[in-house]
């Protein structure tokens, strides 16, 4: 067995294409409707609308609760630092600025659009 793709739930699919295509990821296919694939290097993840889940789980899923962070490696602290202005300049939440953290990496957290924190780092 091995992980394949990670889901993510959301509330607008518009915006959440868009954040994660600015993060570098590219829709596979129709960038809209219930469920949209977006691939980069290799990973893929899936958006899936409130709408299509509550479907699928016969409940509405719930929207509170830091369960899961998804981490992305990058070359360097500059690539940290450059993703990190460039979401900031199309207005996304920078969580926790870039700072070296004490476990060895340097290490940023920003917000995708539904509140998900996502983990920029590089190892040193």
């Amino acid at each position: 067995m091995k992980l394949d793709m990670v889901g993510i739930i959301v509330e607008s699919m518009e915006e959440a294409v868009l954040f994660y295509e600015r993060l570098g990821f590219q829709a596979v296919g129709e960038k809209q409707g219930d469920y949209v694939e977006l691939e980069h290097a290799g990973i893929r993840i899936s958006l899936n609308t409130k709408t299509m889940i509550t479907g699928i789980y016969g409940y509405p899923p719930k929207s509170t609760g830091d369960k899961i962070e998804l981490a992305f490696l990058c070359a360097s602290p500059e690539e940290v630092d450059q993703v990190c202005e460039r979401m900031k300049g199309y207005g996304y939440d920078i969580f926790k600025e870039p700072w070296q953290a004490f476990w060895g990496q340097y290490y940023a957290i920003i917000k995708d659009v539904d509140g998900n924190l996502l983990s920029l780092f590089c190892n040193e």
